[in-house]
């Protein structure tokens, strides 16, 4: 039952091996990556505003790049979908981590700027409308994660299967926590 409260189990973590960029590292910076936030209170190895373009990393530098409950504060996702995708290498890892607009994370940081679903999610890697972006990714994993009691009673593997059905009829009923995603750059 720990294990199953245990939040960490929600944290992103590189999935490949090669140099990571922790983007919004905040105070928990993954080890040994180069961290970039905005404020110099943090662990950043790099002081820079994420709405600032572009951002001071040389093109193709990173192999991950973790986006830990950062997606909702930026003003223009696409945008930096696009950055990410200059500064990352061919076949590079991109993970983000964002509170699902059912989820009362999404609502209690009056900071955030958007409230994502999963199709919201995979539409930065594949845009819907195409001329909003020219960058593109595949999506290697795109899955929400919900709050305890609606995992125990196995309403996550039916939300994960059927997404469309979840955010549209039950998304309210069974609130969701967090959405996961996992892109690779496609170059």
């Amino acid at each position: 039952m720990r294990a199953l409260q245990d939040p960490s189990q929600f944290a992103l973590r590189p999935t490949k091996g090669g140099r990571v960029l922790d983007l919004g590292c905040g105070r928990k910076k993954w080890q040994g990556s180069v961290g970039l936030d905005i404020s110099p209170a943090t662990d950043a190895d790099i002081v820079h505003d994420l709405d600032a373009y572009p951002y001071p990393i040389e093109d193709e530098a990173f192999d991950v790049v973790l986006l830990q409950d950062v997606i909702e504060h930026v003003d223009d996702l696409y945008r930096l979908m696009a950055e990410l995708h200059r500064i990352s290498r061919p076949g590079a890892r991109i993970l983000i981590r964002t509170p699902h607009f059912s989820s009362m994370l999404a609502f209690s940081d009056p900071t955030h700027k958007h409230y994502l679903s999963l199709l919201g999610v995979r539409g930065l890697a594949e845009p819907g409308f195409a001329h909003y972006a020219r960058t593109r990714f595949r999506v290697v994993s795109n899955r929400v994660d919900l709050w305890l009691p609606f995992r125990l009673t196995g309403l996550e593997w039916l939300a994960n299967r059927y997404p469309r059905a979840y955010e549209a009829y039950f998304a309210f009923r069974a609130p969701a926590m967090n959405i996961r995603a996992e892109f690779e750059v496609l170059k």
